[in-house]
């Protein structure tokens, strides 16, 4: 009787460890062929990405899409119109500096347009796989926190076992002093003056 293939489990709570590694294998396989589709990305340092003007791009690309397809050169011509704007030409970051160039500006709007949804999914998907992360943690952290309690418990009543579970008690010992020392106590309020007397 031939072999039945073996399907793929339908949550991911049912894979195997082999399955999730060959998973974050495929998965950063993946990662690395999105950031191939977009060579030259330019990432910002935190500071110029929280006061950055692009943010206004989702406001101000509609108004601005409208003037670009007004200045945009007709039968290869710039109208009157187009060329009344050409001062800007050294504000456009583009080629020509005597001349403001419409179609660059269109292109790089369309491609911040289309990274901004792309980097949507990926935020989304992003914070699907971290909240199941913490999801599944929580399934572990219960009943892992009641079995260290127990290891402890069974190491104070049997020797042998006691010996088995040193360096797993030993590394809990370590993480709990060095949580405690982490917190540094509270220094106590002063008290508010008394108030003078009348």
């Amino acid at each position: 009787m031939p072999k039945q293939p073996v399907q793929d489990p339908t949550d991911v709570d049912q894979l195997s460890a082999v399955q999730i590694e060959e998973r974050v294998e495929k998965t950063l396989q993946h990662i690395e062929a999105i950031k191939a589709l977009w060579p030259g990305l330019e990432r910002l340092e935190e500071g110029r990405r929280t006061r950055s003007v692009g943010r206004s791009l989702g406001v101000l690309g509609p108004p601005l899409a409208k003037l670009f397809a007004l200045l945009r050169p007709k039968d290869g011509k710039d109208s009157a119109l187009a060329r009344s704007f050409h001062v800007l030409g050294d504000q456009d970051d583009g080629d020509d500096p005597e001349r403001f160039e419409v179609e660059l500006l269109e292109r790089r709007m369309k491609r911040a347009v289309a990274e901004q949804k792309v980097a949507d999914a990926l935020e989304d998907l992003a914070r699907h796989l971290d909240d199941d992360a913490l999801a599944t943690g929580e399934m572990v952290i219960g009943p892992g926190l009641a079995a260290l309690d127990l290891a402890r418990t069974i190491a104070r009543q049997n020797a042998s076992f006691r010996a088995i579970l040193a360096p797993v008690l030993d590394d809990f010992r370590a993480m709990t002093k060095q949580a405690r020392k982490g917190k540094k106590p509270e220094a106590p309020r002063p008290e508010p003056p008394a108030p003078e007397p009348i």
